[in-house]
């Protein structure tokens, strides 16, 4: 029988709030020896909540979350996409059909956000191919 290297997705908002996302995602791919991509998605400025400023990450600004929280051992391992597009969970979606576990963070929302939008975790989660892992931020 064939071992077939355990994959994991780890979703990166990149808004400078993902230290436990990333040190689970590190925490997990080392106790399964397995592959990590990180991917993020840019969104058009009108997909954005108002006020937010219309930042393009790269490659490079993903690196350097690893790097400034304490992960930059691991980098040479991690597989990194960037996205662009307005559904983030349907961009997800698409590159998760060979993801064994995607992880990914929740920031709480104000009580009437909740009431009357799902948070981009929820929709990925209600859509994703495996199971998913969602770590609180706040």
């Amino acid at each position: 029988m064939i071992s077939v290297p355990y994959r994991i997705m780890v979703a990166l908002a990149a808004r400078g709030d993902e230290r436990p996302v990333i040190k689970q995602a590190a925490l997990y791919a080392k106790k399964f020896n397995a592959h990590l991509i990180a991917i993020h998605v840019n969104q058009p400025a009108l997909s954005q909540p108002k006020g937010a400023v219309d930042q393009k990450l790269t490659k490079a600004d993903i690196q350097d979350r690893f790097i400034k929280y304490g992960f930059e051992n691991i980098l040479d391992d991690i597989e990194i996409i960037i996205e662009y597009g307005e559904s983030i969970s349907k961009i997800i979606n698409k590159y998760a059909h060979d993801i064994d576990l995607i992880i990914l963070g929740h920031r709480k929302q104000t009580n009437f956000r909740s009431r009357i939008m799902d948070s981009i975790d929820e929709g990925i989660s209600n859509i994703a191919p495996c199971p998913v892992l969602v770590v609180q931020k706040n």
